[in-house]
C-alpha cells in the first residue's frame, strides 16, 4: 500500500514536472522570439533612418552646390548689370 501511494505522488510529480517544464520552455521560446523580433525591428529602423540620412545628405551638397553656382552667376549677372550701366551713361549725357 505505501509503494502504491508512493508511485501515485511519483507520477504526480512527474506530470506536474513536465507541465512546468513546458510552461517554462513555452515562456522561454516566447521570450526569445519577442526579443528576435525587437532585434529585426531595430535593424528595420535603423537601415531605414540610414537611408534617410544618405538621401537629406545628399539633398544638402545638392542645394549647397546650386547655391555656389547661383551665386557665382549672380556675379557675373552684377558685373554685366554695372557694364551695361557705365556703358549708358554717356548716351544720356548727350540725349
Amino acid at each position: 500500500m505505501e509503494t502504491e501511494q508512493l508511485l501515485k505522488t511519483l507520477k504526480i510529480v512527474v506530470v506536474l514536472a513536465l507541465i512546468i517544464g513546458v510552461i517554462g520552455a513555452l515562456f522561454y521560446l516566447v521570450y526569445g522570439f519577442t526579443i528576435l523580433w525587437q532585434a529585426m525591428a531595430a535593424g528595420i529602423i535603423t537601415g531605414f533612418l540610414l537611408i534617410l540620412v544618405i538621401i537629406f545628405l545628399g539633398l544638402a551638397i545638392y542645394l549647397w552646390l546650386k547655391l555656389v553656382l547661383l551665386k557665382r552667376e549672380l556675379g557675373k549677372c552684377r558685373e554685366e548689370l554695372k557694364i551695361a550701366r557705365n556703358s549708358k551713361k554717356p548716351d544720356d549725357e548727350s540725349q
